[in-house]
């Protein structure tokens, strides 16, 4: 009898992957929640709005993290990540003032404090990795 592997079959993880890079995948999925699943209106998710800005940011992140990896001089690139890090922290912010947004508080205060602890969090380990290389 044969078994279906491919609906119990997990993908591998890589050995040599960057505890960094699983905090970003944890962020973006968090992310993803809060921007899809939790009432965030659809208008301010397409085109230019914040929503596409939070959701543009965050693979920015994910897309710098995984150039500092495969890259021999890595010190300017994790400072643009930072930078990025930073951006994404001010763009969730925009989210919750109820005085930048026509319709109120877009994401809730309490999944906004989750989201900015995680980033604080990459911004930890960021800040480890730079002081390693000076």
């Amino acid at each position: 009898m044969q078994r279906n592997f491919r609906a119990t079959a997990k993908p591998p993880e890589p050995k040599d992957d960057l505890l960094i890079m699983k905090k970003t995948r944890e962020m973006i999925a968090y992310g993803h929640d809060c921007l899809y699943n939790k009432q965030f209106p659809r208008n301010q998710r397409i085109g230019n709005a914040i929503g596409a800005q939070i959701e543009k940011s965050m693979y920015e992140i994910l897309e710098g993290l995984s150039d500092v990896a495969k890259k021999e001089h890595k010190k300017t690139a994790l400072t643009q990540v930072d930078a990025k890090i930073y951006n994404l922290r001010q763009l969730l912010m925009i989210a919750v003032d109820p005085k930048m947004n026509t319709r109120g508080v877009l994401i809730p205060l309490d999944d906004q404090r989750r989201w900015c602890e995680k980033l604080e969090e990459m911004g930890k380990i960021l800040g480890s990795w730079l002081n390693k290389l000076k």
